[in-house]
């Protein structure tokens, strides 16, 4: 038998872990369900359905698209019952065909939510006619009957259209009882400390095992952001390494429209606020001599220049309609540090001296990158291979 030596074994498992779709412990997806009903409340069996990612926002002032390219045919069972799974985040509309004496009905806008169950109840007429349904009347998301987590979702139209930070955690801030904690790094959530939570992106955690907050790597930019979800209580056992909040981020994906974005952000550090100021205590004599001299001075620390670059060129959409999509993006971020820090004698301010100043440096640059077929079958497949560096 032939064996292979451990670099071709590696090269075929990627290979195949590029080329298969595979699932992961946490949620990235979610789910419809729902019962079809004729217009005097009888419900109505066998009817065929169709779930396609909606063409294009609700609004159509976003450029982020609705979801990742998704299309799925059913059927209801004999007590006019139904119920969607694995549904990536977005807008989506639910078809009926025209069958047995009932014509067309189209419910447009249903939201699909990380880990949340969309309740839809669907009405068909007698007749030709097509009964079209706007099922977003309201800001309000709708109740999950199925769940009894307490959670707030954050989707791709909602991060057009908020204030955000290069990073997704900027988006955190919006949410109820989830603030930054500056000193740790970290965010406190209901009350929780920032060690406290569980990070997770695409279903993979990678909440920091040592402090338990997010590496700055991976606070991957906005524009590879679909849906953010901050989950305070009421969550799986899955995430039972979490007490505080569970972070759950779902990245964009291609559909049957084109969607790109092509831009740069700069950042320049010397127009920030300055540093909070430190406490110093200078002392000198000694108790025993009897002349022991204490004084405390506050000081600015130097603040540091340069300027940071955000470039982002991303695209996505189809190969085949309704059965192969794709998305591409590349979104660096580079920070350029510079700072002159003065060296003094350790001497209150009346007898300090300067000493001689120093010139720093530092260029970190994060490597973003993106990019993954997408294709449906009987059920949605995907496949994608993403860069997060660090250099």
């Amino acid at each position: 038998m032939h064996q292979l030596n451990p670099p071709k074994a590696l090269l075929l498992a990627a290979i195949m872990l590029a080329l298969c779709s595979f699932a992961l412990g946490q949620e990235t997806t979610g789910s419809i369900e729902g019962t079809v009903k004729d217009s005097a409340g009888a419900l109505v069996p066998n009817v065929t359905l169709t779930i396609t990612n909606q063409r294009s926002a609700a609004n159509e002032n976003t450029t982020t698209g609705t979801g990742a390219g998704f299309r799925r045919t059913l059927t209801t069972n004999e007590e006019g019952f139904f119920r969607i799974l694995q549904v990536p985040p977005g807008n989506y509309d639910v078809i009926t065909s025209a069958s047995g004496g009932f014509g067309e009905a189209r419910y447009e806008n249903v939201t699909v939510a990380i880990g949340k169950s969309t309740s839809l109840a669907i009405t068909v007429n007698p007749g030709s006619n097509v009964t079209t349904v706007n099922v977003v009347a309201s800001d309000v998301a709708p109740v999950d009957t199925t769940n009894n987590a307490i959670q707030t979702t954050i989707n791709a139209q909602q991060i057009e259209l908020i204030p955000k930070s290069t990073g997704f955690t900027g988006l955190l801030k919006t949410v109820p009882g989830t603030r930054p904690e500056s000193r740790s790094g970290g965010f406190s959530v209901d009350g929780a400390s920032g060690g406290e939570n569980v990070f997770v992106i695409d279903g993979q955690e990678v909440t920091n095992y040592r402090t338990g907050t997010l590496n700055e790597t991976y606070n991957i930019p906005t524009q590879l952001v679909q849906e953010v979800q901050v989950k305070s209580s009421g969550f799986e056992a899955t995430y039972g390494g979490a007490t505080g909040g569970v972070v759950s981020v779902v990245t964009r994906g291609g559909g049957n429209d084109f969607h790109g974005e092509f831009g740069i952000q700069a950042e320049v550090p010397k127009l920030n606020g300055n540093a909070r100021p430190l406490l110093t205590r200078f002392t000198s004599g000694s108790v025993g001599a009897g002349n022991l001299v204490q004084t405390a001075e506050y000081f600015n620390p130097e603040k540091a220049g340069g300027n940071n670059y955000f470039p982002t060129a991303n695209l996505g959409g189809r190969i085949i309609k309704d059965r192969l999509w794709f998305f591409a993006s590349y979104t660096p971020q580079i920070f350029n540090t510079e700072v002159d820090v003065p060296y003094y004698t350790n001497l209150p301010a009346a007898q300090r001296t300067l000493i001689t100043t120093e010139h720093y440096e530092r260029k970190r640059t994060y490597e973003y990158a993106s990019c993954g077929l997408m294709r449906t079958r009987s059920r949605t497949c995907e496949s994608i291979v993403r860069f997060f560096g660090i250099r």
